[in-house]
């Protein structure tokens, strides 16, 4: 079955960038680099009509620097597994802002119901509650403090565990100084 979604891919300092990579590749399974996911599956339209309709969503709105700063555990009861996020001090308005904009019309089908959305890069999946709580209180403790900035959104097919780019979408420049 194939699904549409859309992710923001943040840029990162390279070394920022290593550390993210590397410990969602040994913690979380996922060697790919990090991302905010902003639309899950579950709109039905054409690959076609749901880029043009993220494409006119981004286009208004203004790019977004994030700082991460705090680690949370957020449980997933349908796998029974832990999550840890990396969550956003500055900038999590925006990025919320950002998830709710495409939820209209026929995307707004790919809401989540169940649970509410919060802004959040997955370092660390596991089915141990203790495992996932000591990796939070580490990051916390360890004072994390990550600048990022998102520029663009990427529009996803997704069949299987197989994804392919459909289009970029372009957040709106900042004026002059920002």
């Amino acid at each position: 079955m194939e699904s549409l979604e859309v992710i923001a891919r943040p840029h990162f300092d390279k070394a920022d960038l290593t550390w993210l990579t590397d410990i969602r590749s040994r913690r979380a399974g996922s060697p790919w680099p990090p991302y905010f996911t902003l639309v899950f599956p579950g709109a039905d339209m054409t690959p076609q009509d749901f880029a043009a309709k993220i494409r006119a969503v981004a286009a208004d709105i203004p790019r977004i620097r994030f700082r991460l700063r705090s680690a949370l555990v957020v449980p997933e009861p349908t796998v029974g597994r832990f999550h840890v996020f990396l969550i956003p001090d500055e900038g999590f308005g925006a990025i919320l802002r950002l998830h709710d904009a495409p939820h209209t019309g026929p995307i707004e089908a790919a809401l989540r119901l169940e649970t509410p959305y919060i802004p959040h890069i997955t370092v660390s999946t596991s089915a141990d509650h203790a495992a996932a709580r000591k990796l939070a209180q580490a990051l916390n403790q360890g004072g994390i403090d990550i600048s990022g900035h998102i520029d663009a959104l990427e529009v996803e097919r997704r069949s299987g565990d197989v994804v392919r780019k459909v289009a970029d979408a372009p957040l709106a420049r900042a004026g002059w100084f920002g």
